[in-house]
């Protein structure tokens, strides 16, 4: 007798899913509904193992990911699970299985989807009792395809988790596996990351295989942070983005990358420690060549090279050139472009170890000033601060004349009066001081509002 059973199988939706749901759903025409069930718990040998499919994962690698062999006895429940098996591979998104039997003999035939794209990075976070050979071939033997990465979903989570618990217990190294799916501020570039807790490990020791350019000992003096922590490979690699890549672009290397941290056991007395490793590719010292500046109307580009802050031949110091582009946007908001923004693209000369940036400016409208209001001070006083503020109606708005009224004219200036003429005392404390700006885009003005609070006048 031979009949045909279907499953399928689908995985749930979500990165943050650490299993697979399991969707199994018989379609039975109702003249084989009997058969089936006699069939059920019933082993068969089984004769053949087919994939519709395939594209790149090959036959073989699929029938290993099954874990079924020609030959063996099988039952329904044991091609759910081989089913099961292979979702948790990693391999497939979607299978669906088809099942012929023939007396004694049993053939299935796996319909599958292909993970599309590249996995999911695995990051194996402070295991720094292994190599990364070993933790991968210890997770091949829970996941035998695995190549260092893994779907944003799935039972292939528990089953790297089940691998990593397996070899601290063989190593008989006390901690727990913890998982979670990380990824960087904006969301982008996720990674599986795998740790151990309860069996931290300390920062004793670090260095800079590749740093030529930029002396270690100025390396180790900025990574203070870093040493006495408990080490972790995410945090490691955050700390030398964070840290150490602006050392490298003070001295003009703006192409320093750091690559993949690595610790191992020290020795001595950082035996009870981990030295790591942070390999470093510095690139070129560039110098500075010019500015090439575009969108500039409310300013020529001699008056914009100025506040950029560089000069031709100077180290193209990367922090200096941000903080150039940043004075840039501040000289605009001084003449009512509040919205202006500047950005630059480096082009780099490496025949010649030299950069320019192409800076482009978006300079918006033009905000001038219209009124000024002052809360929680007797009118006489709101109204001689009133006339000591400077910006007039109809004056291009000044965006940093704000800070500079309310911290001498304000906590200075009035205050001091207050206390030479016996208004307030000596050993109050200083008021506070709460601004507002309010921009009406349409009619292109601010409304500025103070506010003073705390203020123990008499």
């Amino acid at each position: 007798m031979s009949s045909t059973r279907h499953a399928s199988f689908k995985r749930a939706a979500g990165f943050a899913a650490v299993f697979a749901a399991l969707l199994a759903l018989s379609i039975f025409r109702p003249e084989l509904a009997q058969a089936q069930q006699q069939q059920a718990g019933k082993s068969l040998r089984l004769a053949g193992v087919e994939f519709a499919g395939l594209a790149r994962v090959s036959k073989e690698q699929a029938v290993g990911a099954s874990g079924l062999q020609i030959g063996q006895r099988v039952t329904v429940e044991d091609l759910d699970a081989a089913a099961q098996r292979l979702l948790d591979s990693g391999l497939f998104t979607k299978l669906s299985y088809r099942l012929r039997t023939s007396n004694d003999q049993a053939s299935v035939t796996f319909q599958v989807e292909e993970q599309k794209g590249g996995g999911v990075p695995v990051v194996f976070d402070n295991f720094v009792w292994f190599t990364n050979e070993e933790l991968t071939s210890a997770v091949r033997g829970e996941v035998p395809l695995f190549d260092g990465t893994a779907p944003e979903r799935g039972g292939v989570i528990q089953s790297i988790t089940k691998a990593l618990e397996r070899l601290l217990r063989e190593r008989n190294i006390a901690g727990q596996v913890n998982y979670t799916p990380s990824a960087d501020t904006t969301g982008r570039n996720p990674r599986h990351v795998f740790s151990v807790s309860g069996s931290a490990v300390k920062v004793c020791g670090v260095r800079f295989p590749g740093s030529a350019g930029v002396g270690e000992r100025e390396l180790v003096k900025n990574s203070k942070g870093l040493l006495g922590t408990e080490y972790s490979q995410e945090f490691a690699s955050a700390f030398a983005h964070a840290n150490l890549i602006p050392v490298y672009k003070q001295h003009g290397h703006l192409k320093a990358k750091f690559g993949q941290p690595a610790a191992a056991v020290g020795s001595g007395e950082c035996r009870d420690g981990v030295v790591v490793t942070l390999p470093v590719t510095e690139g070129v010292s560039y110098t500075w060549d010019k500015a090439e500046w575009a969108g500039n109307e409310a300013y020529p580009a001699r008056d914009l090279d100025s506040p950029l802050g560089m000069k031709p031949g100077a180290i193209a110091d990367g922090l200096r050139i941000e903080e150039g582009l940043k004075a840039v946007e501040r000289l605009y908001g001084r003449k009512g472009y509040l919205q202006a923004r500047v950005t630059g693209e480096p082009v780099y000369d490496d025949e010649n170890r030299r950069v320019a940036y192409r800076v482009a400016v978006a300079e918006g409208p033009r905000y001038t000033m219209s009124t000024l209001t002052i809360k929680g001070l007797p009118e006489a006083d709101a109204d001689y601060l009133k006339e000591r503020w400077k910006l007039k109606q109809g004056a291009a708005y000044d965006n940093t004349y704000l800070k500079e009224f309310v911290e001498k004219e304000i906590i200075k200036d009035f205050v001091e009066r207050a206390m030479r003429t016996g208004r307030m005392k000596y050993s109050a404390k200083l008021p506070k001081v709460e601004p507002n700006v309010k921009l009406n885009p349409q009619a292109l003005n601010v409304d500025v509002t103070i506010e003073v609070r705390e203020l123990d006048l008499e």
